[in-house]
């Protein structure tokens, strides 16, 4: 299978699985290749799936009732062009939908305060149009529309005005996001900031902290382009700060949400500072929204935290060499693994099936039977089923270095140099893939692995000599 042959199958399913038109898809991917941009497989699979999901809130936005048969009919014909993939004709009927709001009037404080909420929803409307396309310049288009459109509504709805504003910011994250410019992360901060500073923490604590949690994730996503971890220092301190006044009551998915993502920094921190506090700190904290949420009512998003903890424990376990918190981190990986469909997340299984390998090669370290390393090698190599070097090479390499060491880590239990040599040469080949796809920050870490491999070598030929001596 070429590679366009595999993006035009991820298309159709990514189509299928969210009862979306192949049109609409295609139109998204016709934007971005007239942009100039080369898709990227991975990268267009969580784009375009977003997107889905985008196409099904407006669908949900066309198909809301009016009194108005003329708001009607223009609603039918653009949520016809929504499922032709013809943005234009949309744009156009809802920009008719809005004059008629409007009705010629140009002071919005005479306007009736109806009147006015349905213009600003259907300039909203626009804006949920315009980030169809998947390009920088569509994402700033719709940040505006949204800022007029909160701006429209105004004093007639405060709290849907200030909904709008928020959606404005993450329209201008997602140039950061979907297209790696650190200024789309940038502007959308400055505009979160100036959000901000027009609240009361007490007063206005719901509005207050769905700003801190979109900063929080504004300053986690810059930190990832720029690769400064104070950024995600900054983000942590967003959803402490929020979590201070939200009391879950008054907003339980704000208040979850809020745990997960600090949660999810903690233990990035925790795992590449070898901090333990932090450590604890989100399992503590993923424990807390755990124990209250019903894995029913958002299951995918409960295994999320499932996963979290496990790779917290993780993390922990192996730091500590606690082998009950390594069972504990295995036993959770597991859980979520089995609950997964392989067919409709294959990247998202392999994860689950190299964090495996992980917790089995730091408790083979534990072990002096070397089924548990086997058992490790055994899991990356699951994990390679589905994470190819030809469509994405750098969690291919991570895998075939995680299988390399565990092997290298085998060789010198079973005193076997011919494993070793072969377990050497694997993640040297890994480190080289990284660096050829333009990881050059994650070649280096995979670096370390080899300087490691070579050490246990270099050790084994020592043994050797000594022995015949």
């Amino acid at each position: 299978m070429t590679a366009q042959d595999d993006i035009s199958a991820m298309i159709a399913r990514i189509a299928q699985r969210h009862d979306v038109p192949l049109p609409v898809l295609l139109a998204i991917v016709a934007s971005l290749v007239k942009s100039g941009s080369t898709p990227n497989r991975a990268r267009l699979e969580q784009q375009l799936t977003r997107k889905a999901r985008e196409v099904q809130a407006l669908r949900r936005r066309l198909s809301r009732p009016s009194n108005d048969a003329t708001v009607t009919e223009r609603r039918s014909i653009a949520a016809r062009a929504l499922e032709a993939g013809q943005f234009g004709d949309i744009e156009r009927a809802l920009a008719q939908i809005e004059l008629r709001f409007f009705g010629g009037m140009t002071d919005l404080g005479a306007m009736p305060k109806e009147q006015r909420i349905a213009a600003g929803e259907t300039r909203a409307d626009r804006a949920a149009t315009a980030m169809l396309e998947l390009t920088p310049t569509a994402c700033r288009e719709a940040a505006q529309r949204y800022a007029e459109a909160a701006a429209i509504i105004g004093s007639a709805d405060i709290a849907r005005s200030r909904e709008l504003a928020l959606v404005q910011g993450n329209a201008l994250a997602r140039v950061g996001e979907d297209f790696a410019d650190p200024a789309g992360y940038e502007t959308a901060i400055a505009h979160y900031r100036s959000l901000l500073a027009g609240l009361d923490n007490f007063e206005d604590t719901l509005a207050w902290a769905a700003v801190q949690e979109r900063l929080g994730l504004a300053l986690a996503g810059l930190s990832a382009l720029t690769g400064d971890a104070a950024l995600l220092d900054e983000a942590a301190a967003c959803y402490l700060a929020a979590l201070d006044d939200l009391k879950r009551e008054q907003a339980p998915a704000l208040w979850r949400a809020l745990k997960v993502r600090f949660a999810r920094i903690a233990v990035s921190l925790g795992e590449s500072r070898e901090d333990e506090t932090l450590l604890e700190d989100a399992i503590a904290a993923l424990a807390t929204a755990l124990a209250v949420w019903d894995r029913k009512s958002d299951e995918a998003r409960w295994l999320e935290a499932e996963q979290l903890t496990a790779r917290a424990r993780a993390a922990l376990g192996s730091h500590r060499k606690d082998l009950a918190l390594l069972e504990r981190a295995f036993n959770g990986f597991n859980r979520v693994a089995q609950a997964l469909d392989r067919a409709r997340e294959p990247l998202r299984w392999a994860e689950l099936q190299d964090q495996m390998g992980g917790v089995l090669a730091a408790m083979g370290e534990r072990y002096s039977e070397p089924v548990v390393l086997e058992e490790a090698i055994a899991a990356f190599g699951f994990a390679l089923e589905e994470r190819h070097r030809e469509t994405n090479p750098r969690l291919w390499a991570e895998s075939s270095a995680n299988q390399g060491l565990a092997s290298m880590k085998l060789a010198a239990r079973l005193k076997d140099p011919a494993l070793a040599q072969q377990a050497f040469m694997q993640i040297a080949t890994a480190v080289e893939a990284m660096r050829e796809a333009g990881h050059g920050a994650d070649a280096a870490t995979l670096q370390k692995k080899l300087v490691v491999a070579g050490g246990v070598i270099e050790a084994m030929a020592m043994a050797k000599v000594k022995t015949k001596a």
